[in-house]
């Protein structure tokens, strides 16, 4: 069985680490797996994706995308790929009129309850046909595509509700990670020392993109609550983005800058999890949140927004606490309480590992992917 991966590029982001733990898990005598991006370059992860014994082929889409339609038909059919799996959003129309007529299966996958908030375009004229445009290809890719998949039921929801797709087969297929090893005290000392912190230094995280999904800003007036009761609390910002020098600005206004690191991306995520006291998500929305899976797996306790997507990885007042986006005092009253007692932290950690092994394990996430994939062969 072959399989090919349309996405926007093998980027630092939770959907690609998913991904290429996938190349990790399924061994290529029983799957190919390779990889097609349309953005302007392969990413960073395409070296490991290669290093895994994946094509990785870049098919830049253009504005007129007559080019990308016609450069990804001929890729399908050379390779002879069985399944292209879709992964593009508001483009996923493109591959399904590509290989529409090819007697390839379309797999189209959604990774998130909000499709319109994501794009750089600010003038409404512009965003107003950017959005008609995005209907048109949803539509299409739900109409025509052989399965479709969304990484949560809220995900699947959300998309029904707001385009259609009710008479197509859908599949929930959630996101795997592994447990990572509890960090010990040493290791917990010697990482606060690399910041010149106290060797007790309670530490909260935060891994995402500088975007307007994952509100930043809120986080910054939440971590200003906690510092009024735990004023030796620091955080710890990971990724990259746009809005990255818009919030250290702020940080710098509010007179936080000994309290906040920037850590910019990293590949030892798990491990900075592991020597974290807290993670904290304000995101206005999410698909199914990658990090916060993995603080989990972590033993990390998570305190979130209380949105679709997050209320599927975080069990409510077992493996963490969530709230509304806007509500920053509750938050931050959550994270005191966790910072403020050890017992309860542990607990809440402890009980997120479990979840991860009892639902959301690599091991899982890589079955359910090949079942489905068997499925839609069958169909065929």
């Amino acid at each position: 069985m072959k399989v090919l991966h349309l996405i926007t590029s093998l980027d630092r982001g939770g959907i690609e680490r998913w991904l290429v733990s996938m190349l990790e898990q399924i061994p290529r005598t029983e799957c190919t797996m390779d990889v097609c991006c349309k953005g302007d370059t392969e990413g960073p992860y395409a070296p490991l994706a290669r290093e895994l014994g994946a094509c990785v082929y870049l098919r830049p889409l253009r504005v007129t995308q007559v080019g990308f339609v016609n450069r990804l038909a001929r890729l399908v059919m050379s390779e002879r790929y069985d399944i292209v799996h879709n992964h593009l959003h508001v483009y996923s129309g493109l591959p399904v009129f590509a290989c529409r007529n090819l007697g390839t299966r379309i797999i189209t996958s959604f990774h998130n309850t909000d499709l319109r908030s994501h794009t750089w375009l600010r003038r409404p004229g512009v965003r107003h046909l950017r959005d008609v445009y995005m209907n048109v290809s949803v539509r299409y890719a739900l109409r025509y595509s052989a399965m479709l998949t969304g990484c949560s039921q809220d995900v699947v929801n959300s998309i029904r509700r707001s385009y259609g797709g009710n008479g197509h087969p859908w599949r929930v297929i959630y996101y795997g990670t592994d447990l990572v090893p509890i960090a010990s005290e040493n290791e917990r000392r010697d990482f606060r020392q690399l910041f010149s912190w106290p060797e007790d230094a309670p530490i909260i995280v935060h891994v995402g993109r500088f975007a307007e999904q994952k509100n930043h800003f809120g986080l910054i007036e939440i971590l200003n609550l906690v510092l009024q009761r735990v004023p030796d609390a620091k955080l710890l910002l990971i990724g990259g983005g746009p809005l990255r020098e818009a919030v250290e600005a702020v940080v710098h206004e509010r007179r936080l800058s000994t309290a906040v690191a920037f850590l910019g991306y990293r590949d030892d995520v798990p491990a900075i999890l592991s020597c974290s006291n807290v993670f904290l998500f304000p995101s206005w929305f999410e698909g199914l949140p990658v990090a916060a899976l993995e603080a989990s797996a972590a033993g990390v306790p998570v305190v979130a927004s209380k949105v679709p997507g997050i209320n599927e990885a975080i069990e409510e007042g077992v493996t963490g606490y969530l709230f509304d986006p806007k509500d920053h005092e509750g938050m931050a009253n959550a994270v005191v309480s966790l910072l403020s007692d050890p017992g309860l932290a542990g607990r809440v950690g402890a009980a997120g590992r479990n979840r991860i092994v009892k639902g959301f394990s690599r091991q899982m996430s890589a079955n359910s992917l090949l079942g489905l994939y068997h499925e839609c062969i069958s169909q065929h």
